[in-house]
């Protein structure tokens, strides 16, 4: 059985990925808090939840990539 070799730059990008994911969970936690009118420490009480939006991000967008290249790859494979 082969051994399945991630490289190091496709780690970094993923990892560049997430932590995107996790600044645009901020983000949305900023303008919640700004929108509502709460007070700023929930962006620290809850950062559990942030950090759960980002996966979730982190997941959908994943979704979102292996449509797109997925689907790249099929249509270059066809001509």
């Amino acid at each position: 059985m082969k051994d399945i070799v991630i490289g190091q730059a496709r780690i970094k990008r993923e990892l560049q990925v997430l932590l995107g994911c996790f600044v645009a969970a901020v983000l949305f936690n900023v303008y919640a808090i700004v929108s509502r009118g709460t007070e700023w420490s929930e962006l620290f009480t809850q950062l559990h939840l942030t950090i759960a939006v980002a996966v979730v991000f982190y997941v959908v967008l994943g979704f979102l990539r292996l449509i797109v290249f997925g689907s790249q790859r099929l249509l270059k494979g066809t001509r």
